[in-house]
């Protein structure tokens, strides 16, 4: 869907058009209360319905609302809409020929009326067009229908920021509404139906239950009882505590069942694949843990790219901007009120992000940090921890988003401490950077004799004692955890020796190819670069303690996230 930009005019609190230049599959809306984020869901639902009937008591100034929508031309419109072989009727010659012209130009059009035949030219790069597009008459209107919205006519599915789930009378009409309404029938009905799959609740809701609240919460079933009033009450039992009336549960665990009766209830009761929905999902961080909202949003973001679904989260959660704002299938949007009107942007940039915050009020203090720090010696360093991570696990776990890379230099790991921070006064607190820090030091060493010097035994010692991980390179340097077969590729050699523990990696590549260990002493970032694209987990095997540090290292930054 990146190839449409849907935009808006005269809608509530949007005066001029604004809205999205282009859509992702998941797409974040951000800002202030009343910026107009549940508007943007507005927009979005009557372009799947194909239905722009706006209640007059929406129109901004009295004016009608209009929907703009910007694309290319495909050859595969144009040969429906300009046939072969017809020539006339407003287009001087034949028409196949005119649409030929027209195939890769950006058009952009607006509907103005309650549905899509009330479509109107708005611009188009007519750069030696035969004619303009405005003078050929109703086939321009043909032209304007058969252009391609993705998710017209799909199923949009919203939630909304006040919902509830609470016990309700069995009604044989299973639906679910925007605020929870209809939930508890739905679930009760599909455990105690004939016709309906128990096993989808049962097994399969409870299985995603536990898969989002673990490890705080193990839940062991799932069922549906019958109250004095006739009002059917959903229960959970959890381990350890016994069988727990939804009702008297916390609203965030409401939320997540709602959720997923979305993703796998209403899907199945209304005969369509996942693929045909659009879901908006309003503030699903109201009364919700950051760790539970990321693991919910990790479970929903997953859940579309198996099913190929279109998401848009509003939201006022740093968390989100986070999680997102480093995917390449979703984007945040930014709403913004000023001057009377709201106006939309995307935020691709750090600064655009820093904005948002500052939009939110949230600083530095509230967000705390990063999920967590590698306190690293240079930038060489940095391309193979990273690559190192990616290989030990399995790209889940990326500089970014799950953790980042700090460059502290060598020299000056003399003035750092990994005391605890309230203790310190002179030296710069490692932890008062980010509480969640691991660092890698190279140890130096030349002889398997040689001791660290202080600063280092220091800073292992100051980690040690908060429960952090400080890893001293088991050889001389970072570069002795280089495997063989690397060199043999870097230097176009065979069977090269590996280098030993506390050799020179750079005196050793040179008595392999003179020059080239000082070449590459010059510029390690050149030389890593090189070497991290023939580094796998079956020449790194075996390297020193490169893989217990890893598996340290890679379980501390999942306990970060």
């Amino acid at each position: 869907m990146d190839n449409i930009s849907i935009k808006i005019k005269n809608y509530k609190c949007f005066g001029e058009e604004t809205g999205f230049d282009c859509l992702k599959r998941v797409n974040v809306i951000i800002g202030r209360n009343n910026s107009g984020k549940s508007s943007l869901l507005d927009l979005i639902e009557s372009v799947a319905g194909n239905s722009y009937k706006f209640d007059p008591n929406t129109w901004k100034e009295r004016t009608r609302p209009e929907v703009y929508f910007e694309t290319i031309i495909s050859p595969e419109i144009t040969s429906k809409a300009f046939r072969p072989g017809i020539s006339g009727g407003g287009i001087k010659g034949s028409h196949a020929n005119y649409g030929n012209f027209l195939n890769g130009r950006k058009i952009c059009w607006k509907i103005t009326g309650p549905d899509r035949n009330h479509c109107q030219l708005v611009s188009c790069d007519e750069t030696g067009l035969p004619q303009p597009l405005s003078s050929i008459g109703n086939i321009l209107q043909g032209l304007l229908i058969l252009l391609p919205i993705d998710f017209q006519n799909k199923k949009f599915k919203r939630i909304s920021a006040e919902r509830d789930i609470y016990p309700e009378r069995a009604n044989s009409a299973i639906s679910i509404d925007p605020n929870g309404n209809g939930a508890t029938n739905a679930i009760q009905s599909f455990i105690n139906r004939t016709d309906l799959s128990s096993e989808l609740v049962e097994v399969i809701i409870l299985t995603a239950l536990n898969d989002i609240f673990a490890p705080d919460i193990y839940f062991t079933d799932i069922v549906c009882q019958i109250d004095n009033n006739e009002l059917w009450e959903i229960y959970l039992e959890e381990e350890g505590k016994g069988r727990i009336a939804l009702s008297k549960s916390g609203s965030g665990l409401k939320t997540v069942i709602l959720v997923l009766s979305y993703l796998y209830l209403v899907p199945l009761h209304e005969k369509k694949p996942l693929s045909e929905y659009i879901f908006g999902f309003e503030e699903l961080e109201n009364n919700i843990h950051p760790s539970l909202l990321r693991r919910l949003n990790e479970y929903i973001y997953e859940a579309s790219r198996k099913h190929d679904f279109t998401l848009f989260l509003t939201t006022h959660s740093n968390v989100l901007i986070d999680q997102f704002s480093k995917q390449e299938d979703a984007q945040i949007t930014h709403v913004k009120h000023e001057h009377g009107s709201s106006i939309c942007s995307v935020a691709k940039t750090y600064i655009e992000n820093n904005g948002i915050l500052d939009d939110l009020d949230i600083r530095a203090s509230d967000v705390l940090q990063s999920n967590g720090l590698i306190w690293l010696e240079g930038p060489s360093d940095r391309l193979y921890f990273n690559r190192w991570v990616d290989i030990w696990s399995n790209g889940e776990l990326r500089e970014g988003t799950h953790y980042q890379c700090l460059i502290y230099g060598g020299r000056l790991l003399s003035h750092l401490s990994g005391d605890d921070p309230d203790q310190l006064e002179d030296s710069i607190s490692i932890f008062r950077v980010n509480r969640n820090s691991v660092i890698l030091i190279d140890s130096d060493k030349k002889y398997v004799q040689t001791k660290l010097n202080s600063t280092k035994e220091r800073i292992v010692s100051e980690f040690k004692d908060l429960g952090s991980l400080a890893w001293v390179t088991k050889g001389r340097e970072i570069e002795n955890y280089i495997p063989r077969q690397s060199v043999d590729a870097l230097l176009d050699v065979t069977d090269s020796p590996q280098v030993e523990r506390y050799d020179s990696f750079f005196e050793h590549i040179d008595s392999l190819k003179p020059k080239q260990g000082k070449k590459y002493l010059k510029d390690k970032v050149l030389l890593a670069g090189k070497i991290v694209t023939n580094l796998s987990k079956e020449n790194l095997s075996g390297l020193l303690d490169l893989d217990e540090k890893l598996n340290l290292v890679c379980k501390k930054i999942r306990s970060w996230n």
